[in-house]
């Protein structure tokens, strides 16, 4: 694997699938602040096999891979020959988008030796007229100061191999951003919600309440915050697990419905 040296390289190799005009399918979208922070860290390799790109970003134990390439065959035949190149390495690889799109990627990868990891479903709210959302008392900012126990909440509570956990320095621009909510009880972080938000949406991106701290309306108090926080945006949405029947039920609680957009996390090892 070849080591990404800038976000314009990126860019480049993206522009170079994109120009053999031959079809364009992709599960990677550049973003300069974050692919910035992973290139710093030289945890962005790469790998051109003919008419596809397969990215790698590099982890101890696992790599993330991201695909651009002209067409499902050609991502098959790099999909297998990465695979045979780094099988002593977990590959992990997510399949975005609606079902139909999703399903064809999915079946070429199980014959070559990945299978489904998880799912995930995507939810969306679409705000109201009769809208009204509140500041909570209890609600604050993140600081930097909280980074590292936000940081050993997500590496402990959360699946690193499928929920693509953020560097120290994406959450600390996340808190710079005031995109980390927090309530703090017994000297401590109780809970936390990190979200995105542009001029039409808000992303959900991480909501944790400590299981010490579950049924005390930490978890409801964040999210009301953080509706809140987008209460001008026209949309709320987050990614939840297919099979959490129990966090589907809470989401449809608070106005959610199914999109048809679907994350297939596709694995070499299980």
């Amino acid at each position: 694997m070849k080591t990404i040296e800038s976000f314009q390289q990126l860019l480049d190799l993206s522009a170079g699938i994109r120009n053999l005009k031959k079809g364009f399918i992709t599960n990677f979208y550049p973003d300069a602040v974050k692919h910035s922070i992973w290139i710093n860290k030289q945890s962005l390799q790469y790998e051109e096999f003919g008419d596809t790109v397969l990215l790698a970003k590099i982890d101890n134990s696992f790599w993330n891979i991201f695909y651009i390439s002209t067409s499902i065959s050609s991502l098959r035949q790099s999909a297998g020959k990465l695979k045979n190149i780094y099988g002593d390495r977990t590959l992990v690889m997510d399949i975005v988008g609606r079902q139909d799109q999703c399903m064809p990627v999915v079946d070429i990868l199980q014959e070559d030796g990945f299978s489904i990891a998880t799912s995930l479903v995507r939810m969306q709210r679409i705000s109201r007229e009769d809208d009204s959302f509140f500041p909570v008392e209890d609600v604050s900012y993140a600081t930097s100061e909280d980074i590292a126990e936000v940081s050993s909440c997500l590496h402990t509570y959360f699946n690193e191999t499928l929920e693509q956990i953020p560097y120290d320095d994406e959450l600390k621009l996340f808190a710079n951003e005031r995109r980390i909510l927090k309530i703090r009880r017994d000297g401590r972080i109780a809970g936390f919600l990190i979200f995105e938000k542009n001029a039409t949406t808000l992303y959900l991106r991480y909501w944790f309440t400590r299981p010490e701290y579950r049924e005390q309306k930490v978890g409801a108090r964040l999210l009301k915050q953080f509706f809140y926080e987008g209460r001008n945006t026209k949309r709320q949405i987050l990614w939840v697990i297919e099979s959490n029947e129990n966090a589907i039920k809470r989401y449809i609680h608070y106005g959610f419905g199914n999109e048809n957009m679907h994350d297939y996390v596709m694995s070499t090892s299980n």
